[in-house]
């Protein structure tokens, strides 16, 4: 059973125009969580205004606690500035 969690990184204060379009942070984010064990996809998802990073993982593998504190090193070149938090996380069936 996998699980979809959904995050917000708040990372305005270093990064107002931040909006998820910096493809180097995207391919950062999307790079580091795909090698982990435990993590099956990560993708960004839009609903009007508000953005959110989906990272869909086996929770017996990759907790959502690790998953924010991987979160927090976050671009590397901005580390300590983006802020997570989990909005929703759902469990799924394969």
């Amino acid at each position: 059973m996998n699980s979809r969690s959904a995050f917000d990184l708040n990372c305005t204060a270093m990064i107002p125009e931040c909006g998820y379009n910096c493809l180097k942070c995207v391919q950062e984010i999307e790079s580091t969580f795909i090698s982990m064990q435990g993590v099956s996809k990560v993708y960004i998802e839009a609903e009007g205004q508000e953005q959110k990073l989906i990272v869909e993982h086996d929770p017996t593998a990759a907790t959502v606690e690790q998953l924010i504190d991987v979160f927090k090193g976050l671009p590397s070149f901005y580390e300590g500035f983006f802020i997570p938090t989990l909005i929703t996380s759902t469990e799924e069936q394969d």
